[in-house]
């Protein structure tokens, strides 16, 4: 049988056109999966640049600038860095506990975004139970770090991971008590019906409160991050992890940290709702006539708005409260959050019980709150950062840097040995017996053992020690840094003249003034 040219062309198309076919079948099936992924990640780093970029401002700095623009590209640096860094294993450990571990601290934590509905239209996985869902599937995480503490034959690991379940297993219970539905959706369609004052936050302000406290000590954010003690200066149930492995547990608190701000955002800030005159709203935008597509974006862009939002308190505490004992914490646990979260449906005994406890939280809550102005007062300031050698303050009138020496003016007196707490100028002179006076031989200061306390300078009655601007003092040899009169007496060069730094006070944006 003889098949014609044109025919066999046709049957290759077709074949070839079956294949393509299957080929974007395959893909478009990953698509689904991938893209919840790859947002979550680009959430996640979000979440790391913002935290730096808000604790660089409380504390006076300027933060990641260099990686990508703004800096908004060092969370994915540091990423890379740990994915090609050496994964370890414990000799003596259980490897098989200590590699599954941090993948059930991840996965468990990835599973709580099925249920949380970004928009009106776009949920995951719309289940009648998702808050219990939630509370079920992150109580799988303290599981993963007992076997990651256990399996790192570690005491310190092992103790950490102890540490974690028994805080993981403290706040869960009030944080469930806290949720009034078990339906999502139908907790928004109930914020969303009066408006912003129909939010959760403010029918329960107490539960609120509550839910935010349980969150942050399931998220082992300050001041709840009791798995790292301070009095063993370990990691933790992370002491022996490295690479990779340390990574996920780097990505596991905060994709924590996401998603508790999402439950925040949906139980009590009214999720999607944009809450001002919304009735004006879909004119605005014209939602009705685009479609539900551009009504969905809309509804990511506020659920994510308020999230981020949200996180701004979390970040701030850390910077603003000190850690917790573990006795302070779980008896904050289990005497304090979970008798509220019983009453919490029930405003008359919930008040009651404030009432025994009134003065110890009117005083708890003010010292948060001076805590908190301290904190924000400092980052209204602008950030001053000394990039040495492009910019440095002008220092005091007292330098602390190298001793300067004139030769001429000293009298071999030793009052800057006598007054020296170590003993360390060396003066070497000889009597002219002829005129009856010292004369100065040699004079040296070991800058090695020079503590730059300045008495030498202070006591001096000719002045002719003075301190200088000089801060350079490094050599490779430590006997290198005994001067004596000639190097001593070598003239500094002043800050100001330095061509090669300029200073705050030469910047262009003071001058230009």
């Amino acid at each position: 049988m003889i098949i014609d040219t044109p025919e066999v062309q046709d049957i290759n198309s077709f074949s070839r056109l079956e294949y393509l076919k299957e080929v974007y079948g395959m893909i478009w099936v990953l698509v689904p999966i991938f893209t919840p992924v790859l947002g979550i990640t680009i959430g996640v780093l979000a979440i790391v640049w913002l935290e730096r970029e808000i604790s660089a401002g409380i504390q006076q700095r300027i933060g990641p600038e260099y990686a990508g623009p703004l800096g908004i590209l060092q969370a994915l640096a540091d990423g890379t860095k740990l994915l090609f860094k050496e994964n370890l294993l414990p000799s003596r450990g259980d490897t098989r506990l200590f590699s599954i571990g941090p993948s059930i601290a991840v996965i468990s934590i990835l599973l709580s975004y099925l249920i949380i509905p970004f928009g009106s239209n776009l949920v995951l996985s719309d289940l009648n139970i998702g808050v219990f869902l939630w509370i079920a599937i992150s109580s799988i995480a303290p599981i993963g770090l007992l076997m990651s503490g256990y399996g790192s034959n570690n005491k310190y690991s092992f103790l950490g991971g102890l540490r974690a379940a028994a805080q993981s297993i403290s706040y869960e219970i009030p944080l469930t008590l806290c949720v009034l539905s078990i339906s999502l959706r139908a907790i928004l369609e109930a914020q969303s019906k009066y408006g912003f004052w129909g939010w959760n936050l403010w029918r329960q302000p107490i539960g609120f409160i509550v839910f935010i406290i349980s969150s942050l000590a399931e998220c082992e954010r300050l001041p709840f991050d009791l798995p790292e003690a301070e009095e063993e200066l370990v990691a933790g149930y992370q002491t022996e992890y490295s690479g990779i492995k340390f990574g996920l547990f780097y990505v596991a608190s905060y994709l924590n940290l996401l998603v508790s701000s999402l439950f925040v955002t949906v139980l009590y800030l009214g999720g999607w709702d944009l809450s001002i005159p919304y009735i004006f709203v879909p004119e605005f935008f014209e939602i009705n006539k685009a479609g539900e597509v551009f009504g969905t974006t809309i509804g990511i862009f506020i659920t994510l708005a308020k999230t981020y939002l949200f996180l701004f308190i979390p970040i701030t505490t850390r910077w603003t409260l000190p850690r917790l004992r573990m006795d302070q914490l779980l008896n904050l646990g289990w005497k304090f959050l979970l008798p509220i979260s019983l009453d919490i449906h029930d405003m008359f005994p919930m008040v009651t019980g404030f009432m025994n406890y009134g003065q110890q939280t009117v005083r708890a809550a003010r010292y948060i709150g001076q805590s908190f102005m301290i904190t924000l007062s400092h980052a209204n300031r602008l950030p001053v950062t000394i990039q040495y050698p492009y910019e440095k303050l002008i220092t005091s009138e007292r330098f602390r840097g190298r001793i300067h020496f004139e030769f001429d003016k000293c009298i071999a007196c030793e009052v800057c040995v006598r007054v020296c707490p170590i003993d360390l100028p060396v003066v070497d002179w000889k009597l002219e017996t002829d005129i009856r006076k010292k004369q100065l031989l040699n004079y040296s200061i070991d800058f090695g053992i020079c503590i730059f306390c300045g008495n030498c300078v202070e006591y001096c009655p000719t002045n002719c020690l003075s301190m200088t601007e000089e801060y350079e003092l490094s050599t490779y040899d430590r006997h290198e840094l005994n001067y004596n009169q000639i190097s001593l007496g070598r003239l500094p060069m002043s800050l100001i003249d330095d061509y090669t730094i300029r200073t705050i006070l030469n910047s262009p944006q003071i001058t230009s003034e």
